[in-house]
């Protein structure tokens, strides 16, 4: 029996998850956007990084509501600063 799910590859995965930021603002051209969308569909590996980044917009959110401006400021800081001592690079 053969399954009709695609398997994903590594790249493709790699792939979508260095995307996952920029698909949660919107910020992606249509296509790939909806080329994001379809992976999540089908991939519950990506699919949970996509869960944990959601949760992450989400608690922040919740965080910025009603904090001043200063406080997101650090906030803001403190979290790009955690990135970026685990390696993350944006992409340009």
């Amino acid at each position: 029996m053969t399954s009709t799910t695609p398997t994903p590859d590594r790249a493709e995965c790699e792939a979508v998850v260095r995307r996952l930021w920029p698909y949660l603002d919107g910020a992606l051209p249509e296509t790939d956007q909806a080329r994001v969308a379809r992976h999540l569909e089908f991939c519950a590996g990506c699919a949970s990084h996509f869960d944990f980044a959601r949760a992450f917009l989400d608690a922040v959110a919740r965080a910025r509501a009603g904090a001043p401006q200063e406080e997101i400021g650090t906030l803001r800081a403190r979290v790009l600063d955690a990135l970026a001592a685990e390696g993350f690079k944006p992409e340009p």
